[in-house]
C-alpha cells in the first residue's frame, strides 16, 4: 500500500513539475520575445522632420525650408516648401550634423519624399511641375506634384535633375520608393482609373535612364482612400501607408508581402507601438529587419511631423 501511495505521490509531483515547468517556459518565452521598442528623435522640434532613408552611413529625410531665422518658408498658396537634408546616425538612431543637402539646381523648389539607388548614386524625390496644370479634383489650376530624379557626382553635389517622362502635368505623382534591386520605382499617383484619393502604382526601371509603362498595384492593396508613401524592404515587403477603413488612427501603415503567391491576401495593419492613434506615415526599414524609420504625429510629439527610430521590428 505504502508502494502503492508512493508511486501515485512521485506521479502527482512529476505532473506538477511539468506544469511549472511548462508555465515557466510559457512566461519566460514571451518575455524574451522581441518587443518592438520605438523612441521620438531629438532632432525633433515643431518644424517637420519625415521621410528618412538610410543610405551607406548617411541619412536622408525631408525638412521645412526655412529663412536665416529658422522660420518655414511657404509658397503663394501657402503650403510649406521642403528640402531634403543629410545627417549621420549613431548607433543608437540619433540623426546628427544634419545640414542641407549640395545640389546644382538652385532656387527654392519643393524637394521631398526621396528614395535612393543602393550605390547612393541615384535620387528619387517628390517636386512640383514647372508649369500649371489641371487638379481634377478641385476644378482649378495647380503646380501638381512630380517626380524627378537626380544624379550624385562627387565634387558637384546633386545634379542633372530630370522629370520622369511618365509625369503628367495635369496629375500628381509622388512618393518613389525603389525596389531592393533597383529595378522598380513604386509610387503614388491620383490618374484616370485611380481607386481613391491616390493610389499605388509602380514602373520598370532601366539603368535609372529608361522607364516602362505604368502599371496600378491590385485592389486589395489600393482602396477607396488613400494610399501615401510606398516602402519596399530587402526581404520584398511592400510597407505603405492609408487611411483606409479599420485602421488605428488617421493614417495607418500597413505591410503586403509581394512574394506571396496567396491571391486573397491583405494588407495587414502594423501593431502598436509603430501604428498609434495619430498620423503615421512613411517607414523605412534597413536591410537588417529590425530597425529602421517611421514618421508621425502622435501624442507627446513636437506639433509636427516627427521622426521615431524603432528597433527589435
Amino acid at each position: 500500500m505504502k508502494k502503492q501511495n508512493s508511486i501515485e505521490e512521485n506521479r502527482v509531483m512529476f505532473k506538477t513539475k511539468l506544469t511549472l515547468l511548462f508555465v515557466f517556459i510559457l512566461t519566460y518565452g514571451f518575455s524574451q520575445n522581441k518587443v518592438v521598442e520605438i523612441k521620438k528623435l531629438e532632432i525633433n522640434t515643431k518644424l517637420d522632420h519625415f521621410a528618412a532613408r538610410v543610405v551607406g552611413d548617411k541619412v536622408y529625410f525631408s525638412h521645412n525650408l526655412t529663412s536665416k531665422r529658422g522660420r518655414a518658408l511657404r509658397d503663394k498658396y501657402d503650403g510649406f516648401i521642403y528640402t531634403m537634408y543629410e545627417a549621420l546616425v549613431n548607433d543608437d538612431g540619433e540623426i546628427k550634423d544634419a545640414k542641407p543637402i549640395v545640389k546644382t539646381e538652385l532656387g527654392r523648389f519643393n524637394m521631398s519624399a526621396a528614395t535612393f539607388s543602393k550605390d547612393g548614386k541615384y535620387m528619387y524625390f517628390t517636386t512640383n511641375n514647372i508649369d500649371k496644370g489641371s487638379n481634377k479634383l478641385k476644378g482649378i489650376e495647380t503646380y501638381n506634384l512630380q517626380i524627378k530624379r537626380a544624379e550624385y557626382i562627387e565634387g558637384k553635389g546633386w545634379t542633372n535633375f530630370m522629370s520622369l517622362p511618365f509625369c503628367d502635368p495635369d496629375h500628381n505623382f509622388a512618393h518613389p520608393a525603389l525596389s531592393p534591386d533597383g529595378s522598380t520605382l513604386y509610387f503614388i499617383a491620383d490618374v484616370r482609373g485611380t481607386k481613391g484619393k491616390s493610389d499605388l502604382y509602380k514602373v520598370s526601371v532601366s539603368n535609372h535612364k529608361t522607364y516602362g509603362e505604368i502599371t496600378k498595384l491590385n485592389e486589395t492593396i489600393n482602396s477607396s482612400r488613400t494610399e501615401i508613401f510606398p516602402f519596399v524592404s530587402a526581404d520584398n515587403k511592400l510597407y505603405f501607408t492609408s487611411d483606409r477603413r479599420g485602421g488605428k488612427g488617421g493614417l495607418d501603415i500597413y505591410s503586403y508581402d509581394l512574394k506571396s503567391t496567396d491571391s486573397e491576401q491583405i494588407p495587414v495593419s502594423l501593431e502598436q507601438p509603430i501604428n498609434s492613434r495619430g498620423d503615421d506615415f512613411s517607414f523605412f526599414l534597413n536591410d537588417d529587419l529590425t530597425t529602421g524609420y517611421l514618421s508621425s504625429r502622435r501624442l507627446k510629439g513636437e506639433g509636427g511631423d516627427d521622426l521615431y527610430y524603432f528597433s527589435k521590428f
